[in-house]
Order: structure tokens, then sequence, then C-alpha cells
């Protein structure tokens, strides 16, 4: 009786073991995805940060179109106009550029005072403004002939836009001549000290 019964547990513990040691490996289906940490952005496609351009030039737009005198040196849709009474210091500019609404006064180069878009004056002019000068001293100008003064000063004349601008006053000037390259591109001699109304930069015009 007992050694029936120590045979009967024997087989049990061999069935046992023999079905331990064929069960199948755990499936993979549950396996833990990679992780996107360390990947470099740069092979999924993505874009570096915008840098600035070194060539980007640092002063302002002039025109550049043929100088002129009058319109009819200009050609078809054309319009000749810029700061500058002197030969040669128009710019031929297209009559369908895009122009602000705006309306500024500006004294033509006949001395009439006469209104044209802020950006596109469409025609040659002295200077922004009315011909009759009218600003007291302290009060912004871009060009003497705006100042009872006759004078426009200061070291804020350089740039061309809007806020490039000098005061009405009196200054002793130099009396050596510099060249400048004016609002309207072209070059002018003006006192080294006192350029007297708003301009481009210093030295010969670049283009």
């Amino acid at each position: 009786m007992l050694r029936h019964y120590v045979l009967s547990l024997a087989f049990t513990l061999l069935a046992c073991s023999t079905t331990s040691s064929t069960q199948p490996p755990p499936s993979d289906d549950h396996q833990q995805a990679p992780s996107s940490a360390g990947v470099d952005p740069s092979d999924e496609g993505g874009e570096g940060h915008a840098t600035d351009d070194p060539k980007r030039p640092a002063g302002p737009q002039l025109p550049s179109g043929p100088t002129c005198d009058t319109t009819a040196d200009c050609g078809e849709g054309q319009v000749c106009e810029g700061v500058g009474c002197e030969p040669g210091q128009g710019r031929c500019v297209s009559t369908e550029r895009m122009c602000t609404r705006d309306l500024a006064e500006y004294c033509g180069c006949d001395g009439q005072t006469f209104t044209g878009s802020g950006s596109c004056p469409g025609a040659r002019h002295a200077y922004r403004g009315p011909c009759t000068p009218n600003k007291e001293d302290g009060e912004p100008c871009s060009d003497g002939r705006q100042c009872r003064s006759g004078q426009c000063v200061g070291e804020g004349l350089e740039g061309c836009s809007k806020t490039a601008l000098g005061v009405c006053g009196v200054a002793t000037c130099t009396a050596d001549e510099e060249t400048y390259c004016s609002c309207n591109n072209t070059p002018m001699q003006r006192s080294g000290s006192c350029p007297n109304r708003q301009f481009a930069y210093r030295g010969p015009c670049e283009g």
C-alpha cells in the first residue's frame, strides 16, 4: 500500500515538472515602446532657429530708377519725382507703385506748394513742407528752408525716415564742403558740420 502511494506521488511530480518546462515564452505584444528621448530633432525634419542675415542692408531704401529733370526724360508709365531741384536730381519711378493715402505738403521746384501722397509726391520738390518758412527755433525740421532762421541743425538728419529730423535754430558752420548722398540717391555738396537738410549718409552714393 505504501509502495503504491509513493509511486503515485512520483508520477504526479514528474508531470508537473514537464508541464512547466514546456510553457511558451511570454509574448512581445506588451513590450514598452522605445523612448524618443535623445533623438536629434534634425533627424525628424525639424527646422533650426532663424538667424539674422549678415548681408541685410543697414542704410535706408533709396530710389534707384534713372535720373531725370522732367517726366519727359522717363519711360512710359513713369514720372520724374524726388527731393532736389538741381539738374539730374530727379528719379524716374513707376506711376503704378504702392503709395500711402495720406496727404503731405511739398515745396515744388517752381517755388509753389503742392500736395501729394506722403510716400509718393508725384513731382520733384525742394523739400517737404510749404514753401513759406514757418517753423520757429526748437521745432523739428528736415530742411533749413522750413525754418525762419534758415537753418536745420543737429545730429538727427541722417537716415531719410520721418523720424530723422533736426531742429530749427542757429549754428556756426564750417566753410568746407563734403559729399553727402541725398534721400533721392544723388550726391550733394554741403558743409561738413551743417548739412542743413536730411540725407541718406555721408559720402558718395553707392548705387
